[in-house]
């Protein structure tokens, strides 16, 4: 479960920690807290967010914190993906992904962003369309990785979650539900692995599989 304050302060030690960004210091000494991270909390409290919300942050930068920072090529580009990569979450439209990139583009350069730090950003958020990681590519693989980490969760967490992703799609029927459920599970279930990392693959592939396979049982797939 987050709490917001321990988030707030992540967010600003990340920003501190920004060598590049003299001017967000000044804010981080004042201890107050910036339009985008508030604009940010806003979005993700949205009270039909079952699943994408905090909480979901919470835990992907809990998993980002197990890999070495120095084994990334830029842990502040993995840090921001993780805060804006479901900025837009609508799952009425097919766009989400490149609505959240566009939304990091515009407001990242409030925060003195670089150009470049911006660009690895829309990149790793738009890896979110398809989930597919160059296995070369660190930051991408860590990412994915955390983004699909609930997969590989204890039974009752898992559960949970499925129940709060039916939830968010609500206004679909159960039979059309049950449907384009089971084809995503399907295609998790294809794939040679699920997870591109060592870490998360050894601790958490055969559970998740698992899971998978159970959810897709109940839904009669």
């Amino acid at each position: 479960m987050y709490n917001l304050d321990e988030l707030a302060r992540k967010w600003q030690e990340s920003w501190y920690e920004d060598l590049e960004n003299s001017s967000y210091h000044k804010l981080y000494e004042l201890g107050q807290i910036d339009p985008v991270f508030e604009l940010l909390v806003t979005a993700y409290t949205q009270p039909d967010r079952y699943y994408h919300n905090l909480n979901h942050i919470h835990h992907l930068l809990t998993i980002l914190a197990r890999f070495s920072q120095d084994k990334l090529r830029d842990p502040m580009a993995v840090f921001l993906s993780i805060w804006f990569h479901d900025f837009v979450y609508d799952p009425k439209l097919a766009d989400n992904e490149i609505q959240s990139a566009k939304a990091a583009r515009e407001l990242l350069p409030n925060l003195g962003a670089s150009i470049d730090l911006i660009m690895q950003v829309e990149r790793l958020i738009l890896a979110t369309q398809g989930h597919r990681a160059s296995p070369e590519d660190v930051d991408q693989c860590v990412f994915l990785d955390a983004d699909l980490a609930i997969l590989g969760a204890d039974p009752v967490t898992y559960q949970a979650y499925a129940r709060s992703i039916r939830l968010e799609y609500s206004w679909v029927s159960d039979s059309e539900y049950q449907a384009g459920r089971i084809r995503v599970l399907e295609s998790f279930l294809h794939r040679d692995r699920l997870y591109y990392t060592d870490l998360l693959f050894n601790e958490l592939e055969s559970i998740a599989r698992i899971n998978l396979q159970q959810e897709l049982v109940s839904l009669g797939g």
